[in-house]
């Protein structure tokens, strides 16, 4: 019985363009898609539902741009949508679905090339940006994998570009600069005596490339049809065409832009022509209008001018990355340009000039990623399992106070042994588990401590450590990364060996979960002669939903107050639930209303407490006795003792106490963006589901 056939290529999955590459007798060659070397990264679906990839989605979504989805890699790794009402029903699009699908028509390709049949394998090593996060390369080959192909690794593109360089001899130190259609890459790349790279610098962008230089053009020829024929095409409604026309003009003017930058790469002007521009009835006798417009080298590097800028700017860091790493630009040996982009001649002459040499001739530019990936999938074994990598971006976990803790630095080589570790600990007295949430440093945000800056990666629990005062169990946090990029965190507590992983891949994110602070609440109760009767039971039942179904009492504790013509202690702040439950039942109401006394009372209790988080859960159904000092003393103990205080005011919105209980709430707020704690109703039964919102609500604003 033969063997099955395996077929080994190398895949550029670009933003503009995708590219398939293999050996064949040493030499590449490219993959043909309806005569081109190239399939257009583009997505169509039309009104039936049906899918469009390539060449012919791009041509459809000319007209119906709605319809089309295009640089989708850009938004790999984030929440994006694309989304089509069709006759089948809405069909939904990830940005990995859309690789997906490209690479499935990549694949069809690949299998009639080959004449492949069931059984058949194709591996393939996959390119993507250097600047991508680890999730966005997971993402990558994970739709790699759901394409039906056999992912032998990701690897950067810059370094992917090196493998085809025939001047590359031992000891060279090869500088990359890769801009492509929506990405900016450099790397810095060594190599030994025995010709083995080592990857030693990498910087970029995830969001600059030609698709930069194609919108600026773009805007510039909108602006001079606007002017030449007074339309107005910043909508369809305000251009006064309709649907189609008003598409196929846009998407005209971006084919001109894309053919104004590609002509101007081996010309000084451009003259661009478009005969059938538009058509609207009752202007020029309802004939096609036609276009005609010249742009310049010199227009064109004006208009760009600030894509230039973020180019030099971007070189810059790049240059201080090698630094940083211990070389100098004058130990680059080879300067090495490929990516569309780096046809453009001003883009050239700024990376030279800041490199301080010529960049060495590349057969195409275009074509260089996908050839070198080819390479390095055709001598796996050889090369390509054993090819490591530098950390494109930091990563770490969350911290106490909402902050970004790293433990593997940017720049780091791996594989790495042993793995990159850090000692944590409790941040609350007698902490039975702990949680580990994964984050990776946002780009160009290395240095920001905020966590919600940054890109997060998984989370998991670490059960049973040591109960102890905080500050006191030692946890340590391992970070591991093999050659195929795999995340593998581990959590082990150091005093009962309690252990746990997580491994970051795409079937392994899940949703952070809410890990909340021990709290101490006292509920603080009026037992006024207004509670009498069904109110007063209404007020004991809510009270007992707190106790049994609302409050965790494992992490939190609890105390109760009464306050009538004085304060009352009924219950300290404890964990036992039935002491808590015995305390309702001895509430009775008579009286008067002495809230300060109440709110103190509450205070002088919960600053005992040893637990960050403090409130007084405050329910009244009346205005206190004259010359309260509920206000003044609810500003106190949150300056004094940040002790939180929630009002609920049972009774008509119109009355007196209403607007005292609101103003109550408002004095114990410290700041203008902090929420304010009153809730009302005019029913009593109503005070249990009352409970059950503020608990929630306070859980929602701890750290």
């Amino acid at each position: 019985m033969p063997e099955n056939t395996k077929v080994y290529v190398g895949i550029d999955l670009g933003t503009t363009n995708t590219l398939v590459s293999y050996i064949k007798k040493g030499k590449t060659n490219l993959i043909k898609f309806d005569s081109k070397n190239v399939l257009p990264s583009v997505m169509y679906i039309n009104q039936d539902g049906e899918m469009f990839i390539g060449e012919e989605a791009k041509g459809l979504g000319q007209i119906d741009p709605n319809n089309k989805v295009r640089s989708s890699k850009t938004y790999m790794g984030t929440d994006k949508k694309y989304v089509f009402d069709t006759a089948k029903g809405r069909m939904e699009f990830t940005p990995t679905n859309v690789a997906t699908e490209i690479l499935k028509a990549a694949k069809a390709k690949i299998e009639k090339k080959f004449k492949l049949e069931d059984g058949d394998e194709i591996y393939a090593v996959i390119t993507t940006p250097a600047a991508f996060s680890f999730a966005q390369n997971e993402e990558t080959k994970q739709a790699a994998k759901d394409a039906g192909l056999t992912v032998l690794g990701i690897r950067s593109e810059p370094v992917a570009a090196t493998a085809c360089i025939d001047s590359i001899e031992p000891g060279s130190k090869v500088f990359v600069v890769d801009i492509g259609g929506g990405t900016y890459d450099t790397a810095l790349i060594t190599y030994d005596n025995n010709l083995n790279p080592t990857l030693v610098s990498t910087e970029g962008d995830r969001r600059l490339g030609g698709d930069n230089f194609d919108a600026a053009i773009f805007e510039y020829l909108k602006q001079d049809v606007e002017m030449e024929f007074g339309l107005n095409l910043e909508s369809q409604d305000e251009s006064g065409l309709d649907y189609t026309e008003y598409n196929k003009l846009l998407s005209t003017l971006v084919d001109c832009a894309t053919e104004v930058k590609e002509e101007l790469t081996q010309a000084d002007d451009v003259t661009i022509e478009r005969n059938n521009l538009y058509t609207i009835k009752d202007y020029n006798n309802d004939k096609p209008v036609p276009y005609s417009t010249t742009v310049t080298i010199d227009e064109f590097n004006d208009i760009c001018s600030e894509i230039y800028d973020k180019i030099a700017d971007r070189l810059d860091k790049s240059i201080a990355d090698i630094n940083k790493r211990g070389y100098k630009l004058s130990d680059i040996t080879h300067l090495v340009l490929v990516g569309g982009t780096c046809y453009i001649p001003k883009v050239i002459e700024i990376i030279e000039n800041k490199i301080g040499m010529k960049s060495i001739p590349v057969a195409d530019k275009t074509t260089a990623v996908a050839e070198g990936a080819a390479y390095i999938a055709d001598s796996w074994t050889t090369l390509g399992a054993s090819l490591g990598g530098i950390i494109s971006q930091s990563m770490g976990v969350k911290v106490k106070g909402e902050k970004f803790s790293k433990i593997v630095e940017k720049g780091t080589t791996y594989p790495f042994t042993p793995p990159k570790s850090k000692i944590y600990t409790t941040a609350y007295d007698n902490q039975t588990s702990v949680g580990i949430a994964v984050y990776a440093a946002a780009p160009d945000k290395e240095d920001v401590e905020n966590i919600s800056e940054h890109e997060y990666y998984g989370f998991f629990k670490l059960e049973n450590i040591e109960k102890a005062p905080k500050g006191v169990p030692q946890i340590k946090v391992d970070f591991y990364f093999d050659y195929d990029q795999t995340l593998l965190v581990t959590a082990t507590d150091l005093k009962t060996n309690a252990t746990n992983e997580i491994k970051i891949t795409k079937g392994a994110f899940f949703e952070e979960e809410k890990m909340t602070k021990p709290t101490s609440i006292d509920l603080l109760i009026d037992v006024s002669g207004s509670m009498r009767g069904r109110e007063l039971i209404d007020a004991q039942n809510a009270c007992r939903k707190m106790i049994k179904e609302i409050v965790d009492l494992k992490t939190n504790d609890m105390g109760i107050t009464t306050f009538n013509n004085t304060a009352n202690n009924i219950c300290k702040l404890t964990n036992d639930q039935d002491l808590l439950l015995a305390s309702v039942n001895t509430m009775s109401a008579s009286g008067g209303t002495m809230m300060g006394q109440g709110v103190l009372a509450s205070y002088e209790k919960l600053k005992a407490s040893s637990n960050d988080e403090k409130i007084i859960f405050l329910m009244t159904d009346g205005a206190p006795n004259s010359g309260d000092k509920s206000r003044d003393i609810a500003s106190q103990i949150r300056k004094e003792g940040n002790v939180k205080l929630a009002v609920i005011y049972i009774g008509s919105s119109n009355s007196s106490g209403y607007e005292y209980a609101n103003e109550v709430a408002k004095a114990n707020v410290i700041s203008d963006e902090e929420k304010v704690l009153f809730y009302t109703s005019n029913d009593m039964s109503d005070l249990g589901n009352i409970f059950k919102k503020i608990y929630a609500d306070i859980t929602e604003m701890k750290d």
